[in-house]
């Protein structure tokens, strides 16, 4: 059966490949239709959708509305990411680009590493393909397996053909102690559940108490990185801009926990002004007794 299991994948990634070499125009058609079928047949995780949405605002925000862009979105972002196993450098750079790429080419004077804090918001896979050609730092991302061992070996491989190093987090004490000598800039997706309650950082996100995984912190204050959290826009349908806000140049300086705080109300922030562009499929409150009952 593993067997069967191993040739069903590449099976699988191959026409993936294949699909990839599409052009955006017609990849675009696609994902419209893939919405429609996200949102109207199968109704992908669309209870947690909605339930996640409607307990996020204390303001009015049309629910319905929201959580049609976002299915509208999740379909352009699977197939934009597909689209990423073939890009090509120029075409990338045209749709990721960064209004202040100074503040990295300051620290790289510097010859300091950074640790990069973002989240599952715009396309995540435009910057973590992206970031080594965007900034003078060697890109690390910092990441969980997939289930799926083939096709997390061959997403991470297309994922580094630009020049990231792609790190399990199940590894990362040593992948960092093996890089500290090493101009880095270690891209965390702090937003995901950290797994169960109080394994990560605690705090109130969306009006709801939150986890949070708590590593960006943690190995910015070991190794003293500076922490830059970077506020992902889209700009319009398959283009986006990064607009990098520093958090600390001083991580071992701040009390225990600021620096989550920080990136918790800058994501917040984020979140707020165009609220579709979040993974709101995700369970992410599943800690809370009955949240998803």
């Amino acid at each position: 059966m593993k067997q069967i299991s191993k040739i069903a994948s590449y099976s699988l990634f191959g026409f993936l490949i294949l699909f990839s070499l599409l052009p955006f125009w017609i990849l675009y058609r696609k994902a419209d239709f893939l919405a429609f079928i996200f949102n109207k047949v199968i109704k992908y995780r669309k209870k947690v959708v909605l339930k996640n949405l409607e307990n996020s605002f204390n303001r009015k925000v049309n629910l319905d509305q929201v959580a049609n862009q976002f299915y509208h979105f999740l379909a352009d972002t699977f197939l934009e990411s597909v689209k990423c196993f073939t890009i090509g450098k120029k075409n990338l750079l045209k749709r990721i680009t960064c209004d202040n790429p100074e503040i990295m080419e300051q620290y790289a004077k510097e010859n300091r590493s950074v640790i990069f804090m973002s989240a599952h918001y715009g396309n995540w896979e435009y910057l973590i393909y992206a970031m080594n050609l965007l900034f003078p730092h060697k890109a690390i991302g910092v990441g969980k397996p997939l289930t799926n061992q083939v096709m997390n070996n061959l997403t991470n491989k297309k994922r580094s053909r630009f020049g990231m190093k792609i790190i399990n987090a199940l590894n990362i004490k040593e992948e960092f102690a093996k890089d500290k000598n090493t101009l880095t800039a270690s891209l965390f997706l702090s937003d995901q559940y950290p797994g169960g309650v109080g394994k990560g950082y605690a705090s109130t996100f969306l009006y709801k108490h939150t986890e949070f995984l708590y590593g960006a912190e943690k190995y910015a204050k070991e190794y003293n990185y500076a922490v830059v959290y970077a506020d992902l826009e889209r700009i319009k349908r398959g283009y986006y801009k990064i607009h990098l806000i520093k958090i600390t140049d001083h991580p071992q300086e701040e009390p225990k926990g600021n620096i989550m705080k920080t990136y918790i109300t800058l994501l917040e922030k984020t979140i707020q002004r165009a609220p579709a562009y979040w993974l709101w499929s995700h369970k992410r409150w599943k800690h809370l007794p009955g949240f998803y009952s």
